[in-house]
């Protein structure tokens, strides 16, 4: 009995070894868990856009902001390392103007690169409808290409055409039949693989065929420049000026005018119109008050109906009517004249006994008498409380600082990545 137990006991152990192995979780690699063509074999179209350059960089990116950053310090070597680098990445890279003399040192004259179109895993078409794919390609791109049939069926052709003409055929693709070759790409064009399984049988979706096509490009690079104008905002301090516009009273004057009758005072009297700033008077106004209860309160130099009206006439706006009702007066016993000494434009809007004038030429801009207004009283029985009143308006400049967002129209030079 002992000599059975000991004979049995090796091939225990070999059983629960056995068992043990089996039942263990085999873990694939990191690189090949994440590999999406293991999921289905006979997926469709998995295109692979991958530049061999891009994976492969020898110095790190310097980013597109510092490239065009002529403020921040970067060594020659990297710099010119990492323009290039951003070209084979974005295909395009905007620098400042100053950095021209580089471009002789950023070479892609014979340069390379491989570019993996397609790998692709399906079954044959059913229903006599082929299986078409399309990819961009360029003149002087070398096409290298695999077939493969992983199935024991045939395929009926296999076709590779450059825009409307065919480039290769292969018909009747047989069992683990496995083709491999080139061509060069003639234009710039569309490459389109078909892929055709048109048979009475076939088309039921009856002996399908599990074909693999592998495509990859060789492409040239070139490297195309240009110079463009952009314009940058920023934002700066600046020095503005700004008018003010400046009210002064140069006559408030009232006096009493006596009738004809009055033998003691003189029955007229003269009113000169005086300004005495002349360097920045854009404009001069009077009013006269020829009515006992005529008055005009100026106390608040910019709101009352002279000022109001001064404004608004050289801002060529309209007056409002009580403005306009407060300064019109009129007296049928009182002779009026004014006498013009200057060449001042008078606005359109006046009146006898109100006007503004324009200081708009340099002939009389010097003068201080620009004129008279004369006032007779050619009553003989009554004397009328008379008001004169004149202002001269000017413009002066006030600076003072702010920041604005000033455009700068910058030069640039435009590197274009062309072939990839």
């Amino acid at each position: 009995m002992r000599n059975k137990i000991d004979n049995l006991f090796p091939l225990i152990c070999y059983i629960f070894f056995i068992t043990q192995v089996l039942g263990q979780v085999v873990e694939l690699p990191s690189d090949i868990k994440k590999d999406n063509k293991l999921k289905n074999i006979f997926s469709s179209e998995s295109k692979i856009d991958i530049i061999n350059s891009k994976a492969n960089l020898s110095r790190p990116i310097v980013s597109e902001k510092i490239i065009q950053n002529q403020k921040i310090p970067v060594s020659g070597s990297n710099f010119v390392d990492s323009v290039r680098n951003q070209l084979l990445i974005n295909k395009e890279v905007k620098l400042d103007f100053k950095y021209v003399d580089i471009l002789s040192q950023i070479k892609f004259k014979d340069f390379q690169d491989t570019i993996v179109l397609a790998d692709i895993n399906v079954l044959s078409p059913v229903g006599g409808v082929p299986l078409i794919y399309s990819y961009d390609v360029k003149e002087g791109d070398e096409i290298f290409y695999e077939i493969e049939n992983l199935s024991s069926k045939k395929l009926k052709s296999v076709e590779f055409k450059e825009g409307d003409f065919s480039r290769f055929v292969k018909q009747n693709i047989k069992r683990k039949d496995f083709i491999k070759s080139s061509f060069l790409v003639t234009s710039d064009n569309k490459l389109s693989i078909e892929i055709k399984n048109d048979n009475f049988i076939k088309n039921l979706g009856l002996f399908k065929s599990s074909i693999r096509i592998s495509i990859k490009k060789l492409t040239n690079i070139s490297l195309n420049s240009e110079i463009v104008y952009d314009t940058i905002f920023t934002k700066k301090k600046i020095v503005e000026t700004k008018f003010d516009t400046i009210i002064k009273i140069e006559a408030n004057k009232k006096i009493n005018l006596v009738s004809k009758q009055n033998i003691v005072h003189n029955n007229k009297y003269t009113f000169p119109l005086i300004v005495n700033n002349k360097d920045s008077v854009i404009a001069y106004c009077y009013w006269v008050g020829l009515n006992n209860n005529d008055s005009l309160q100026i106390d608040d130099l910019r709101s009352n109906p002279l000022s109001n009206f001064t404004l608004n006439e050289l801002k060529n706006q309209k007056t409002e009517t009580k403005d306009m009702e407060l300064l019109f007066s009129e007296n049928k016993d009182l002779g009026f004249r004014f006498e013009n000494y200057t060449l001042d434009r008078r606005s359109l809007n006046f009146s006898d006994n109100y006007s503004v004038f324009r200081v708009d030429n340099p002939y009389t801009m010097n003068l201080v008498k620009k004129g008279l207004i004369e006032i007779e009283n050619n009553s003989t029985l009554y004397d009328y409380d008379i008001q004169f009143v004149s202002f001269s308006i000017s413009l002066v400049p006030s600076r003072f600082e702010v920041e604005k967002d000033i455009g700068e129209i910058k030069k640039y030079v435009k590197l274009t990545l062309s072939g990839i």
